[in-house]
């Protein structure tokens, strides 16, 4: 068998705006991580990303990268895209780039001008404003059916990531209901070789003893205040039971929500067993996985959660909401309970850290990681055809 020449390979470009959400890069950075297990990839990524912003790579395995300062804010070439996209309808400069440098498949982005010649596969993570569209504003529902429309009628394809997702793509645009692609997304825990140790984790952090981590970003839906009520009901019981929380506190479409959840906490007289942690070191995050308890997701609606994700890659328990999406994302230490039952919360967070030992746990995580890369190389693949067969048409 020949192998094919770097050269040779079709070539797929992503694009990290500095402004790329959390979320976002953590999804890339999976997606390339996994890549980077294929032994005879047929597609060759790039990278297009700011010449200032060095957090936008962070943790991303070698790529080609190319920098611009189109995407640097406030710089000349910056300006001068955003004036040229709004005088000629498109983002003619950043298309112009990409010509240059051969790509042939644009991946999670509708196409940067009308007709463009490089085809473009978009992303829906999820239709969370239509199942829950009191967590939007009018204006938010508006722009997300607007924006969703246009990447089903103006994308070759668009991924969606369960197949939850590519129903609603199918309630929601039928008559783009073939374009729709399911990638299941992989997480690529950090190496376990370069995490903090648990001693040390417990003096950056300030806790003590077994816990429990909820690494959901400070949103409404995820619903922390099942958590809070939950830990309620076990300090009434005398049974103390500590949660750390980490991601971001900010809430765009309810900027109340973090002030309102600690004034719950406090009313609950539970600041001492929910201890926010806020944004952590990526490999900080991975040692408070890989010694907590087990994890939580406790959300009202997900895409495909990457907490679950991580629990499946790390091998860990994980407590989690009995939502369709996490019940297709099927974990094998998944524990469910009904996202408004505190009661039922409050049993499974007794009964694993009754039943939790550590050097079984320890066993199971190295197990989980044996089959891990097999696992990887799944979703690559996958990944992988949906571009040629985008290229191809």
């Amino acid at each position: 068998m020949t192998l094919m020449q770097p050269d040779e390979r079709t070539r797929v470009g992503f694009l990290l705006e500095p402004d790329t959400w959390v979320g976002g890069r953590n999804y890339f950075r999976n997606l390339l991580i996994a890549f980077a297990q294929l032994p005879d990839p047929e597609i060759e990524p790039f990278v297009f990303t700011s010449k200032e912003d060095d957090t936008a790579l962070a943790g991303i395995p070698a790529v080609k990268v190319v920098r611009t300062s189109m995407m640097d804010r406030r710089t000349l070439p910056w300006l001068a895209r955003k004036i040229t996209a709004k005088a000629l309808a498109g983002d003619w400069m950043l298309q112009r780039l990409l010509n240059q440098k051969g790509i042939a498949v644009l991946s999670h982005r509708g196409p940067l001008v009308p007709n463009s010649s490089i085809p473009s596969v978009g992303w829906i993570p999820d239709f969370q404003h239509v199942h829950l569209p009191a967590f939007f504003g009018e204006r938010d529902r508006r722009e997300r059916d607007r924006d969703f429309m246009d990447l089903c009628r103006k994308c070759d394809k668009v991924i969606v990531s369960s197949e939850c997702a590519r129903l609603d793509l199918q309630a929601f645009a039928p008559q783009y209901a073939g374009k729709a692609e399911v990638l299941h997304f992989v997480a690529s825990p950090a190496e376990q070789g370069i995490l903090p140790l648990l001693p040390e984790l417990r003096q950056r952090y300030g806790f003590e003893g077994p816990y429990f981590l909820l690494p959901n970003q400070f949103w409404a839906h995820k619903n922390h205040r099942i958590v809070v009520k939950a830990l309620q009901l076990l300090k009434q019981r005398h049974q103390r039971v500590l949660v750390l929380a980490t991601g971001e506190t900010k809430d765009r479409r309810h900027p109340e929500f973090f002030d309102s959840l600690m004034r719950y906490a406090t009313e609950c007289d539970v600041l001492d067993l929910f201890r926010v942690l806020g944004v952590i070191p990526f490999n900080d995050l991975s040692g408070l996985m890989v010694h907590a308890v087990a994890l939580i997701n406790p959300s009202k609606f997900e895409g495909w959660s990457t907490s679950v994700e991580e629990s499946k890659s790390l091998g860990k328990r994980i407590l989690l909401s009995d939502i369709p999406v996490h019940r297709e994302q099927a974990p094998a230490l998944g524990v469910y309970f009904s996202p408004d039952d505190a009661e039922g919360l409050a049993r499974g967070l007794c009964e694993s850290l009754e039943n939790f030992d550590t050097e079984s746990d320890f066993r199971i995580q190295e197990s989980t990681r044996v089959n891990l890369r097999s696992k990887q190389v799944q979703f690559a693949e996958t990944f992988q055809q949906i571009v040629l067969s985008t290229g191809r048409q």
